[in-house]
């Protein structure tokens, strides 16, 4: 059922939100129209309620698919553009996404790597578990839960500092990998709106050694701070009038699984899976992404010389 709480039109840019934040449903869809048509930011699932999410938003303003021209990917993950199938069966829109996230949106295969399975297969090995989790595909998982990815078609790279225009926006293209190696941001500055993608929102996004990492999350937060911006569009959860809040509630999240982490290795804790488990008490987030969130903090940690890895243990520095 079609809510009218679902659109909005913020300074000109029409929002199709997601009744739900949490996965498999879609990302938040952001239209922008000009006299020769409408541009999307993100397009959402590519599973049978993501393509009713995307249709139920344009039938709502009353656009028709045929008349998308642009597209701008935030990201190469099935909640921003599974439903670029669907699209290009209807048009032939330019696409446009940043260079570090072309091999995934041109072969979706490649997103095994970017989400670090090999790295959690490894792990799970590792820890003795079940190895019924050897056989995981990950874009099999996709399409179970509804939420199918789909190649892009041709692309048009885009890169940090790029602008941008979309109807009457003129929007600078940021760099805030983390959550993938190529995510991006775009910030309008003369209206002081912020389109976030999955950096801000009810939570942290999920983020991985090979995406940047919680490194590269904090680095990019920092990035958006500096904005100022007085609205924030997320492609999870409802529209943003507090992008400080929002941030500190991200960055602190981040640190406080740290601070566990610590906790745990200083109380003699020293086994990968063992870690994962305090950090996600709900066992189907242990595989993923229990493991890669895991290994990006320990990443950190032992490039700041907290700790240290002795085979399969993970030990503190004493100082």
């Amino acid at each position: 059922m079609v809510s009218s709480s679902n659109f909005e039109n913020v300074r000109g840019i029409y929002t199709i939100l997601a009744q739900d934040s949490n996965w498999p449903n879609p990302s938040n869809i952001f239209v922008i129209p000009d006299e020769s048509g409408f541009s999307l930011i993100d397009v959402g699932c590519g599973g049978i309620s993501g393509i009713e999410h995307l249709l139920d938003g344009l039938r709502y303003w009353g656009f028709k698919v045929q008349h998308l021209h642009t597209v701008v990917l935030s990201h190469s993950h099935p909640d921003h553009m599974g439903a670029m199938w669907w699209i290009l069966e209807k048009t032939a829109p330019k696409v446009f996404i940043h260079h570090l996230e072309v091999e995934t949106a041109l072969d979706p295969a490649n997103l095994t790597q970017t989400f670090d399975i090999p790295l959690a297969k490894r792990q799970w090995a590792a820890s003795e578990r079940s190895d019924s989790i050897q056989g995981f595909d990950l874009l099999k998982f996709f399409e179970d839960t509804g939420c199918s990815m789909s190649a892009a078609g041709q692309i048009e790279e885009i890169h940090e500092g790029d602008i941008l225009g979309l109807g009457d926006f003129v929007f600078e293209v940021l760099h805030t990998p983390g959550h993938s190696p190529g995510h991006i941001s775009l910030f309008e500055k003369n209206r002081s709106i912020l389109l976030c993608g999955d950096i801000l929102g009810k939570g942290p996004a999920w983020y991985t050694p090979s995406s940047g990492g919680v490194i590269a999350y904090l680095e990019s937060l920092a990035k958006l701070e500096a904005l100022d911006a007085a609205i924030v569009l997320p492609a999870h959860s409802q529209i943003l009038e507090n992008a400080f809040s929002a941030i500190q509630k991200i960055r602190k999240k981040l640190l406080e699984r740290e601070s566990v982490l610590r906790d745990m290795l200083n109380d003699g804790t020293s086994r990968f899976i063992e870690l994962t488990e305090a950090l996600f008490p709900n066992p189907r987030l242990h595989f993923f992404p229990g493991c890669g969130v895991t290994e990006s903090h320990l990443i950190k940690l032992e490039k700041e010389g907290t700790i240290k890895r002795v085979g399969q243990r993970i030990v503190p520095v004493l100082t």
